[in-house]
This record gives C-alpha cells, structure tokens and sequence, in this order.
C-alpha cells in the first residue's frame, strides 16, 4: 500500500507509514535486504506484516505435571546440553531443561552445533512443542525462544506473544523489537482509511488503537477483531480499485483487432513438433477470438503443472507478431526468464523472429532497450526490468505475464500501460476457483486447460522414513548410473539460529562427499549471479551435472526432460500447491517419474499435506484437498498461494468479509464516484498510491 497525504512526520521522533525501515533503530543495508525478503521496504509494510499466530505466555505449564501428547510452553533453565552424534553425518542437540517442579529433555535435530552456544547450560528459555517419550517426557524440535535476561524480555513472555513469518538472519525477538519501535513511532500517523461509518458499524477501534491490538494483544479475541479490521480494509481497497478499473475499462477506446490467420501464425502450426491437446485447442480459439475482437483482452489461462500454457502464449504472440506489434512476456525470476528466452525461440527462430531476454543484471540490456525503444526487438522475455522507466517499447500490443500471482496489481498494470490498451494474457499453474479468480482480478475472463500431453505420467510420490535415508541414496546412485537426473531441494540457503530446516548449501556438502561421493552434482540458489545461475542450469540440462541441490528457485518452470527423479528435503515445510509445482520440474520427457518426500511433519496440517500429495496427482484436487484442509474458519493458516495479492485477507477464510467489503465498494462509488467527500480522504489516498485515480 502506498502513503497518502496523512502520513507525515509530525516531530523529531514519529516516522511516517511510507518511510523505509532503516529509519528504524538496528535497519542498516543488509537488514533492510533481509526484510525485504519478507515484502517489507517501509514502515506500512512492516507493521502489516501480521503475526502467523500467537502463543499465550502469560501461563507456562510446569515440567512435572506435563503428560504425554499435550501441547505446552515451558519455561526452564538449560541445566545440561550435548550434540549427539547420529547415524551417518546427523547430529541433534540434547538439553535438559528444569523449573522448579522438575526437569524435561528438549532435543533439536540438526541443531547439535548450537549445544554449546545458543543451548548453553544456564540460559534460560521458552519452548513450545507437542509432549513425547525420551528420556522421560520430552519435546522434539520445539519452537523455542532463548531470553537475554534483561528488559527486552518483556516483550517476549508474560504475554500474549506473536509468532511471525521469518526469513533468513531475521529471528523472532529481532521483528518483536523492530514492529513494538515503530508503533510506538507511528503512533497518531496511521492515517485512517476506512471511514469512521463504516468502522462504527462494527464497532471497531481506530488504526492506531487495530494495529497495536493485532500485534500485541490482550485476548485472543482482541487479536481476531483486529485482524478482521485489517482484512476488511484491504478487501475494501481492493474491491474498490477493481470497481474503478471496470469503469476506466469500460469508458475507454477500442482495443486492437490482431490477426488471427497471419503467416506467423499459420508457419508456427504448421511446425509444431506434436498434436494439441483438446484442451489447448480450446483456450488457443478462446484466446484468438479475443484478439480479434476490438475489445482488449484480459484473459486469465489457468492450467496444472505441465499441460502446455506457453503454447497457447505461442499462439497467441505469433498472432500480435503477424500485425506488426510488439510482445513482452513477463515471469517472476531470471532464471525462468532465461529458459522462455531459450523455448520461445525454439519454435519462433524459424519463422525469422528473434526473442530477446532483458533483465536488471544482464551485460547486453542497454541494447534490448534501445531496440524496444525503436521496435527492431519484437519479442522480450524478462523479469521486473521490464516495468523499469528507461524500458520503453515502440508499438507493444500484447502482454503475458506468466505465474501472473507473482507479481502485484501494479507491476502488472505497469508493464500494460506501456503500450496503447495492448491485450494482456496473464498464465498461472496454481488453480483458482473460477468464482475467486472473477472477484479477485476484476472482469477478467478466465479460461482452463484441461488434460495433460499424451504419454506423461503421473509422478509417483512417497514419503521416506529417516530410517530409509541411507536406501534412498543407493537408489539415487543406481538411478544416476542408468541416466537419470535427480533434483534435491532444500526449504533455505544456509543454516540460521531460528531455523531447524536443512540447509542446501549443508546438504551439498554432506552428501556430495559422502552418500553421493563421485556422483556429478552442483548447486542452485537464487543469490547466485545470473551469469552462473545460467551456466549451472545449462550443465543440468545437458547432462554433465546428474544431482543439482537446490532452493525452490526451480518451483516455476524450470524444464528438463531429462529429470525424473524430485527429492525434497523437510518437505512438510512447502504449502500444499508449492509442493505440487516442486513435483511438477520431473516427469517431463515421457519417463516414469518419481518424487520422495523427506523430513518427519512437525505438526499434524504438515503430514496432511504429505499425504495429500503422495494419494492425488492432479492440481485442481490438490487445491481443492488444500482448502478443506484449511477450513473456512481457520484463524491463523497460511495464505493460498497465487488467489490474490492481499497480505492480511485471505479469500476462503474471509469470503463473507469479501462480500461485505464488495458491496460497500459499489455503495461508496455510487455515491463519490470520485471519492472526494472529506470522509473518503483515505480512501482517496489509497486510490491514489495504487494508480488507481489521479490526485
């Protein structure tokens, strides 16, 4: 969300919502990175970077009156800790952990280099975890906290405390200190933007009084309604700015009337290398006959991993290119961006159209620019330098933007306006039920691939025990020696203090020399340079390099035939659709393909999402499994990846505060249609930062 005029510096102290976080004691350039990573740059955006959930610490359980298969949170000394050598090259580490009433074991798979440091005897800490048998009573992998012993303590027991989504170098305490400062700093800056009518409506508190109350509540309760004020303004907004655009939409000129039976179009049939499904055939006539209408198209192609979207793009970029347009095509990271470069060309080159890659980093993007500028580049795959200001296209007449949940609402309304109302055809492998997708992207018209190439094969899925570890690396030896290659994801980069997830730059090391000793491997990340992110991935797809360690920067269309084989470490740690997508890199050269699963669930909604996946195959099930699975009235569950581009609503947990919010949208156009009564000053602002009407 953008600032609006209401959100100015008031005194020496008080920050401003749109001023960026390093104004914030302990912000310098690599925290700032690091929060960014989170999707938070100012103020705004950090404080509605809304807890994941709560743990009440006003009470701890007592450690010798615990029983088994509760959950609790206790507060002890560490009195004892030892890193525990395991089989192979695992280790975890041992604590003992006493209060006053007795003593517990807390272990920590993979954690037993941090025995003598972060776990040392005489530390203090809280732990919050389900109760087992080792040792006595015990908690494995528990969500812990280790407290300084000083007045920042406060902050983190003797109270309803916040458990927040993290990121690398970025812990718990830290985010607790940083959201308390600015509030204490924004206080009666906030601005408000739902009227004060609406709010006494429901009774809600003002956003000053909301935004204290959802992070540091004094009830669960208090915490709910707060967090219900914050969804309701973001549906609000947005139902607000899809309104707006319907009406610009509908008071505009008349779109571009493409070709639809061009020599482009008719030469890239003609040497398609197999037949099109029913399925593409269909959306392929749905997507040219809106081209060839006069009214723009806003088309939305949904369809599951693998069942061929980039050729219905194809299709329709031949056509654009048939009537002498421009096309940008736009996808969420370099590497993606780097392979459509490659595949585009593969079937376009022939027909003598050149395709051109333009990201931030790339040595030759000056010239991709200069020749955008003057139309000589007629086809350009990139990343997020496409919305840049010094990226200006000659005549653009159609825009696709691929994995389209990516991006916000502005970034793609950017890359549209740099053309004369060219189409836009927007592609997405994470299902969205049609009546969702409608409400949430406006008049969007929305098409689905059904079925999937003749000869794929489901991949088959299972989950490894631990005990089977040392099995599954033989098997991937065997697999590797009659030709195979083999993914190996891991969940972060490197290991952290507030992270139990296996690192894959530790991953790499351990298992390249050892249980894979000799074996071709190499590893992929997304802090790499592009440079050798490309030369990692073309080594891959080449075969030189049989087992690539990777992050989920291969999750999204990364393409290798000759893959057949996904191993994914933690894997209860992915969402639902995220793993399906993971699942999705293999199987795709006609093989049997097969995917393992590793890690034991922490929670019972982690197995359930492992055997989801290991029982279903096909996307629209799985995010249909994925949503009851959630539940309507889940209060703290993660957000479904790819329905919006909200960071509070969720439109299944919150589809009745989406209804609500649309219909007061419609009320408060019908009455302001330009929304300049006093009243919807915040509203106007908001408008305003989101492009949505002109000061």
């Amino acid at each position: 969300m953008g600032g609006s005029e209401q959100n100015k510096i008031t005194n020496d102290t008080d920050v401003s919502l749109d001023a960026s976080v390093t104004v914030l004691a302990g912000v310098g350039p690599k925290r700032a990175e690091q929060l960014a990573g989170l999707g938070i740059v100012t103020v705004e955006d950090l404080l509605l970077h809304l807890p994941r959930g709560y743990e009440d610490r006003r009470n701890f359980a007592t450690m010798g009156t615990v029983e088994v298969g509760a959950e609790v949170c206790i507060r002890g000394e560490v009195v004892s800790s030892r890193n525990q050598r395991m089989r192979g090259r695992q280790n975890m580490a041992v604590l003992k952990v006493r209060d006053e009433t007795g003593e517990m074991t807390v272990t920590f798979f993979g954690r037993g280099f941090m025995a003598k440091t972060v776990f040392a005897p005489g530390k203090t800490g809280v732990f919050f975890g389900k109760v087992e048998k080792y040792q006595g009573m015990a908690l494995k992998n528990p969500e812990y906290e280790m407290l300084a012993g000083d007045a920042e303590d406060a902050l983190h027991v003797g109270r309803i405390v916040p458990i927040y989504g993290l990121t690398e170098g970025v812990s718990q305490r830290f985010l607790r200190k940083l959201i308390m400062d600015a509030l204490d700093r924004v206080t009666g800056v906030v601005g408000e933007v739902v009227p004060e009518s609406l709010r006494t409506r429901v009774g809600w508190s003002n956003r000053d009084g909301a935004m204290r109350m959802v992070h540091y509540p004094e009830t669960l309760e208090e915490a709910q309604g707060a967090r219900a004020q914050f969804a309701y303004e973001e549906l609000l907004l947005l139902q607000l700015g899809i309104l707006i655009q319907r009406q610009v939409e509908a008071s505009r000129g008349a779109g571009i009337v493409h070709m639809v039976n061009g020599p482009l179009l008719v030469g890239l049939h003609g040497q398609l290398p197999f037949s099109l499904t029913e399925g593409q055939e269909r959306v392929i006539s749905t997507v040219l006959a809106d081209m060839a209408s006069a009214g723009s198209m806003i088309r939305l192609v949904q369809g599951d991993v693998g069942c061929g979207k980039t050729v219905v793009a194809l299709h329709a970029i031949a056509a654009a290119l048939d009537g002498g347009y421009q096309v940008a095509m736009m996808v969420p990271t370099e590497i993606l961006a780097e392979q459509h470069g490659v595949n585009l060309a593969g079937y376009l080159a022939p027909l003598g159209v050149e395709v051109a890659v333009l990201t931030s980093r790339r040595g030759d993007a000056k010239g991709v620019r200069t020749g955008l500028a003057s139309g000589t580049v007629r086809v350009v795959v990139g990343t997020q330098a496409l919305i840049q200001a010094g990226t200006v296209f000659g005549n653009l007449g159609l825009v696709v933007v691929d994995e389209q949940h990516r991006f916000g609402v502005e970034q793609r309304a950017k890359l549209v306006s740099k053309g004369h109302y060219p189409d836009v055809l927007q592609m997405t492998a994470t299902p969205i039920p049609r009546t969702l997708a409608i409400t949430v992207y406006g008049g969007m018209d929305v098409s689905v691939v059904r079925g999937m190439p003749p000869g794929r094969l489901p991949v088959k899925t299972r989950q490894i025990p631990e005990g089977k570890l040392d099995d599954l690396y033989v098997y991937l030896r065997e697999q590797v020696d009659a030709g195979q290659q083999v993914y190996m994801v891991c969940p972060v980069i490197e290991m952290n203090e507030e992270s139990v997830l296996r690192s894959v730059e530790e991953h790499f090391e351990e298992l390249s020399t050892g249980a894979l000793h000799g074996v071709s491997t190499a590893l992929l990340h997304g802090r790499m340079e592009p440079e050798d992110k490309a030369a990692v991935m073309s080594a891959f797809k080449a075969g030189d390099v049989a087992v690539l360690f990777s992050t989920t920067v291969i999750e999204v269309g990364v393409d290798v035939p000759a893959a057949t084989i996904m191993v994914i470490e933690n894997a209860d740690q992915f969402g639902l659709t995220q793993l399906h997508q993971l699942r999705g890199r293999v199987g795709r050269g006609g093989e049997q393909a097969y995917c393992f699963l590793l890690g034991q669930a922490r929670t019972d909604e982690g197995q359930a999402r492992l055997d989801t996946l290991c029982t279903h195959t096909d996307g629209f099930r799985i995010a249909e499994e994925d949503l009851l699975q959630r539940g309507p009235g889940e209060f703290y569950g993660a957000k479904q990846a790819g329905l919006s581009d909200l960071r509070v609503a969720d439109l299944i947990r919150d589809a009745a505060v989406l209804e609500e919010a649309r219909r007061d949208a419609g009320l408060i156009l019908s009455a302001d249609p330009g929304l300049k009564a006093k009243h919807h000053r915040g509203l106007r602002g908001r408008m305003v930062g989101m492009g949505r009407v002109r000061h």
